[in-house]
């Protein structure tokens, strides 16, 4: 068998730190973070801090008989630990994650929220507005009359936690359990070493009744790494997986989502209509884009649009984990082994093992988590050392051209100097000049941009007004609550506040880095011949070829043209969507929606909620997200005019100045610069070394 998905995920950490402590052996990053205090470079002590801190957040999504509890006791236990799914009215969330020793702690409904289900159990289902009223009120009554085992002791456990051993897990997911009717959610902590920063949330069914509960689920959901929705492949993506889609799916990022279509064997192995692997997949792929057409919302076909569903057997996956010996001592077990060798013509773990397919779905998993947590945890840490490395390379090969050009100063003779610095305040004045043609060409090239990028947001925002107004307008009826459409307002407020301003704001940062990217050789070219001709003995080239190597890796790798990651004093992207938008959204039309019922008329309600969304448009400052995205632009002026202005032509001028005072001890000065050279070209030889030692631990982590 492969490895676990979690122990490879350990290994790698483990790497990382190995990787950063060569990095420390070699003098690229201090250990500790008073040692990076103000210097810009990131230290071991925070790369460890990072990787103990950060948590990988799996969610998993799926109607009930799907074989999630099959699905996750292969992918999580290697065994079969979880118990068979309960009813989708009482499901409650699952956490599952590291502790030291194995035990669960289940979380109760409030007071306030068990006084709701009671009310709502009072309702009889006729008096139901819609669909999902009907389904709370049919939670309430089931939830109600399950808690009636509790008797009088029910009121103690409202609003508490409760530690209880792993084999009670039953009585607080079960169908018939003592605590599940006030069960809103449970932590199993699980003393695998494998699962330490890791949560998989098991979530509760669709259309969850429960608002506090379905709260929770939207927000497990909202910062997993990868989301894995469940599918059955006798009945694939039937109207119950359409609702688990548009309820839960739409609060996933993009490239987050995967499909599995679990149980594949059973129409594979259909005698009446078989179907191989392929057959299973499209027909679920032409169902998903189906109803993402039927319904016409963007976010789900955004999010749905490139889903590869990928058919697996949970059931095949965990009898190729499970000892043999369990598996015959167990009549169910047994059974299935003895089933699935038959279908398939097979009689090893092994075989069972390929035949489940769970290696391709694991691989899409590791390759969702790359994407989604692999910049941070890893390349961004990465990116870090290998800049640190770079710059004291580039240091050492500046001091080195410097010291070179002491000792040809020191050599040349004394009428020769008024000449250099003559040519050095030329090439000053040359270089000045064409940095500042690269920022008015630059400045000339972005203006276009800059009036396109405006209106390219307030065309994102104003599109998702015109969608919240169609809600409201078209879907908002007389005889419907205004519960019937909040839920999808509210998710269009949050799709445009974290992903719609948040991509337009990317598109328009990557069209800045593409122009500057454009732009830049030209004007290498341009300094170089400058550099030529004023400093003919000045290792021009290798000077030039550091200095745009370096901004391109700034531009590709690190964080100079991240929105997200700001320098101190500057906003981040939270920063501004949290002061521009959210105050909008927050304080002006959430409170607004809240008291719209209050108003006489229907039609007045529509109007003042229209006005609401009206003024969002009305109201909406581009200009925070332009800076963010623009920022960028005038942070490669000021690196080229540092670079060639006060770490070359300036030192340049004061070593000459220091020459000319020291002529009467050339020799002496000749014999020390010639020590220091040989020192430094050591030096240069060890960090092209060490260079050559990182990148291949580099490749070892990657």
């Amino acid at each position: 068998m492969e490895h676990n998905l979690f122990e490879e995920l350990q290994a790698k950490k483990q790497q990382l730190i190995a990787f950063a402590t060569k990095a420390v052996e070699y003098g690229w990053i201090p250990k500790t973070k008073e040692e990076a205090t103000n210097k810009g470079i990131i230290s071991l002590e925070e790369i460890k801090e990072k990787i103990e801190k950060d948590t990988l957040t799996i969610g998993v999504i799926g109607q009930m008989k799907c074989g999630k509890s099959t699905f996750l006791n292969s992918f999580v236990f290697k065994d079969n630990v979880l118990p068979a799914a309960t009813t989708p009215m009482t499901a409650a969330l699952s956490v599952i994650t590291y502790g030291e020793k194995e035990h669960i702690v289940a979380e109760f409904y409030t007071a306030d929220e068990w006084a709701e289900q009671k009310m709502q159990a009072l309702r009889e289902e006729s008096e139901a507005t819609d669909t999902l009223d009907a389904s709370k009120i049919k939670a309430a009554k089931e939830l109600v009359s399950k808690a009636n085992k509790l008797g009088t002791s029910l009121d103690s456990y409202l609003g508490k936690t409760k530690e209880d051993s792993f084999n009670q897990l039953i009585e607080y997911v079960g169908a018939e359990g003592k605590y599940v009717s006030i069960t809103k959610s449970v932590t199993i902590y699980y003393p695998n070493e494998c699962l330490k920063g890791v949560e998989v949330v098991d979530t509760p069914g669709f259309n969850d009744p429960i608002v506090s509960r379905e709260e929770r689920t939207k927000a497990f959901l909202a910062k997993a790494d990868v989301v894995i929705m469940m599918l059955y492949a006798g009945r694939p993506f039937d109207a119950t997986d359409r609702d688990i889609i548009f309820k839960n799916v739409r609060q996933c990022g993009i490239g987050k989502v995967l499909v599995g279509i679990n149980k594949y064997d059973i129409p594979y192995c259909s005698e009446t209509n078989p179907e191989d692997e392929n057959q299973i997949k499209d027909y679920v792929k032409q169902e998903i884009r189906k109803a993402c057409r039927e319904c016409n919302d963007n976010t789900l076909i955004e999010i749905l649009n490139d889903v590869e569903p990928i058919p697996l057997s949970a059931e095949m996956a965990l009898l190729s984990e499970l000892p043999m010996s369990k598996i015959t001592s167990s009549d169910s077990l047994n059974f299935a082994w003895k089933r699935h060798c038959s279908n398939f013509g097979i009689s090893t773990q092994k075989e069972i093992y390929e035949q489940s397919h769970i290696t391709q779905f694991i691989k899409a998993v590791q390759s969702v988590i790359e994407n989604e947590k692999g910049k941070i945890l890893f390349k961004k840490p990465i990116n870090a050392i290998l800049a640190a490395g770079v710059k004291l390379k580039t240091d050492n090969e500046d001091a080195l051209n410097l010291l070179s050009n002491k000792i040809t100063l020191l050599l040349s003779p004394d009428s020769d100097l008024d000449e250099r610095e003559e040519k050095l305040s030329k090439a000053k004045k040359r270089l000045s000049k064409k940095i500042d043609y690269l920022k008015e060409s630059l400045n000339a090239k972005t203006r276009d941009l800059i009036d396109d990028a405006e209106q390219e947001l307030e065309y994102t925002v104003d599109s998702s007004c015109r969608k919240m107004l169609n809600i409201v307008q078209n879907e908002w009826k007389l005889w419907k609550s205004f519960d019937s459409i909040e839920t999808k307002l509210k998710d269009e407020q949050q799709y445009l506040v974290t992903r719609k301003l948040k991509y337009t704001t990317k598109a328009i940062s990557d069209k800045i880095k593409k122009t500057i990217k454009n732009n830049i050789p030209y004007f290498f070219s341009e300094t170089g011949n400058i550099l030529l001709k004023y400093l003919p003995d000045f290792n021009s080239e290798e000077f030039i070829e550091s200095t745009q190597d370096n901004i391109i890796m700034e531009i590709d790798t690190k964080d100079l043209f991240s929105f997200e990651d700001s320098n101190e004093g500057e906003a981040t992207w939270d920063e501004v969507v949290g002061s521009i938008f959210n105050g909008i959204l927050n304080t002006s039309t959430l409170g607004i929606w809240d008291k719209t019922m209050n108003y006489i008329t229907h039609s007045k309600n529509v109007k003042v909620v229209s006005e609401e969304i009206n003024s969002i448009s009305r109201e909406f400052n581009p200009e925070p997200y332009l800076n963010l995205a623009f920022k960028s632009k005038d942070k490669v002026i000021e690196y080229v005019r540092n670079r060639f202005i006060n770490e070359l032509i300036e030192p340049l001028q004061e070593q000459l100045t220091s020459v000319r005072s020291k002529i009467d001890d050339k020799e002496q000065e000749i014999r020390n610069a010639e020590d220091k050279r040989k020192i430094l070209e050591e030096r240069k030889r060890d960090i092209e070394k060490q260079i050559e030692d990182i990148q291949a631990l580099q490749t070892e982590l990657s």
